[in-house]
């Protein structure tokens, strides 16, 4: 599994300490699917529990606008 395809930014303060790394939001969403893949959920902090859920609400909603009826399948069928 790859997990980035992209360099993350550092960003350093003023002293070099680093504070920030900036990912693309591909490279984000795959973060998140390898914590769901590998982490038990319940030792996940609150925060990455609610990144999670945001992710799976958007994939059932990108799911829904690519559905096919079960109807509409079993009359092709026929």
């Amino acid at each position: 599994m790859v997990l980035m395809t992209n360099p993350p930014k550092l960003v350093y303060d003023e002293s070099g300490r680093l504070i920030e790394v900036i990912l693309t939001a591909g490279d984000y969403l795959a973060y998140l699917r390898s914590i769901v893949d590998e982490m038990d959920w319940e030792s996940l902090p609150v925060h990455l529990q609610d990144a999670i859920d945001r992710m799976l609400i958007d994939d059932v909603r990108n799911e829904k606008e690519t559905a096919v009826d079960l109807g509409t399948i079993l009359a092709d069928d026929a």
